[in-house]
This record gives structure tokens, C-alpha cells and sequence, in this order.
């Protein structure tokens, strides 16, 4: 048999720059505005359903209580994972490089091949563009 052809994981890697850290931080801030909204919403949700329970069901009314403060609770821990990413966003040092992801690639796979120059690739992007590729190591500059 002459080889095989299987698939490998790339390590996608961004290089940190002012432009990367602005859109980060524009989309963190956009998500921040959703779930303030989403929480406004439940708030709103909660006096109308209860005003109702109260005429209807009083009974109810503290199962929807802590149903209700259960959705506001998780919204607010979402709302505080996002600020602390926020800030971690603003920790960052330009030039860093950070994981964004992962892809597969395809490669021939032949005797001989040294297995770990297979297997540990990345590609790093920077401002939308691909400006390195490591193989086994190693690396060329893209340009």
C-alpha cells in the first residue's frame, strides 16, 4: 500500500490586534445589550403574570415567582460572563496569539511520514488574513 489519505485537526489561532480586539469588543457589548433587553423583558413578564396570578390563581403565584427569578438569575450570570469576557477581551496583548477554533484539513498519510510533522498544524490570521502556517513545528510565512 502506498499511503492513505485521512483527515487532521489545524489549530486556528488569531493574532491580537487594536482592529481584532474593537470587534470582539463591539460584539460583546451587542450581546451585553441583548440579554439587558431579554432581562427587561422577563422583568416586565413577571409583574403582568403575577398582577394576573393574584386575580386568577394565588395559589401560583410563588411557582412563578421562582420560575421567573430562576430566568432572571441565569440571564444575569450570562450578562456577567459576558462583562468578564469584556474585560479579558481588554487584557489582551497585541501581537498575542489566542485559539479561536478548530478545522480539518486532509493529508496523504505514506510509510515513513513522521507522524507528529502530520499532526501539529496551525494556521494563524490576522486582521481576516492567513499570515502563517506551522507544520510539525515549523512554520512559512504566508504574504
Amino acid at each position: 500500500m502506498g499511503g492513505i489519505t485521512i483527515t487532521r485537526p489545524v489549530i486556528v489561532k488569531i493574532k491580537v490586534t487594536e482592529e481584532y480586539k474593537k470587534n470582539v469588543a463591539g460584539e460583546i457589548q451587542e450581546a451585553i445589550s441583548r440579554v439587558d433587553m431579554q432581562i427587561r423583558h422577563i422583568e416586565f413578564q413577571a409583574r403582568r403574570l403575577l398582577a394576573e396570578l393574584e386575580k386568577k390563581n394565588p395559589q401560583g403565584i410563588t411557582a412563578a415567582k421562582q420560575h421567573l427569578e430562576k430566568e432572571r438569575s441565569a440571564k444575569l450570570e450570562a450578562r456577567q460572563r459576558l462583562l468578564d469576557k469584556l474585560k479579558q477581551t481588554a487584557n489582551m496583548s497585541i501581537g498575542e496569539e489566542i485559539v479561536h477554533g478548530q478545522v480539518e484539513s486532509i493529508v496523504e498519510l505514506k510509510v515513513g511520514d513522521h507522524w507528529s510533522s502530520l499532526f501539529n498544524v496551525e494556521v494563524v490570521i490576522e486582521d481576516g488574513r492567513v499570515i502563517e502556517i506551522r507544520q510539525g513545528g515549523g512554520g512559512y510565512e504566508g504574504g
